[in-house]
């Protein structure tokens, strides 16, 4: 259960604070990500402590998604164990995605323009050396 958030959080979910308080953080994830915390987060958390860098999304007060990482520790205060949790946005990896992709396949018509150049090369030495070898004889 949420029982203390900030007003970032917020704001990022497009919740009302009081509307975040008192719900489970599981309720703010997408269908698949929920399934995904489940299986992957509650176990790893239980067993090392803490978690970090965990890609899930969440669903906004809109309506839409945001896919953010995960972090998140269990702290001990006043006897009790809470899970301290940040998340993330990343709201540019697809734009850098594709970005990387393109310097790739720019890098890759490179090669393959040098490898073209390369061959016109070698075959202009080669008819070079062949006019180099015909002599004129008078």
């Amino acid at each position: 259960m949420i029982r203390v958030v900030n007003a970032t959080f917020c704001h990022l979910l497009q919740y009302e604070k009081q509307g975040v308080i008192g719900t489970s953080f599981e309720s703010l994830l997408t269908r698949s990500s929920q399934i995904f915390f489940r299986i992957y987060f509650l176990p790893m958390i239980n067993l090392n402590r803490h978690v970090n860098e965990m890609y899930v999304i969440m669903k906004t007060g809109s309506g839409t998604t945001l896919p953010v990482l995960l972090n998140a520790v269990i702290r001990e205060r006043e006897g009790e164990s809470f899970h301290d949790c940040v998340v993330i946005p990343i709201l540019r990896r697809k734009e850098y995605e594709l970005q990387l992709e393109q310097a790739e396949a720019a890098y890759r018509k490179a090669q393959l323009e040098l490898q073209q150049i390369e061959q016109e090369l070698i075959n202009k030495k080669e008819e070079l050396a062949s006019l180099a070898n015909l002599e004129v004889k008078p």
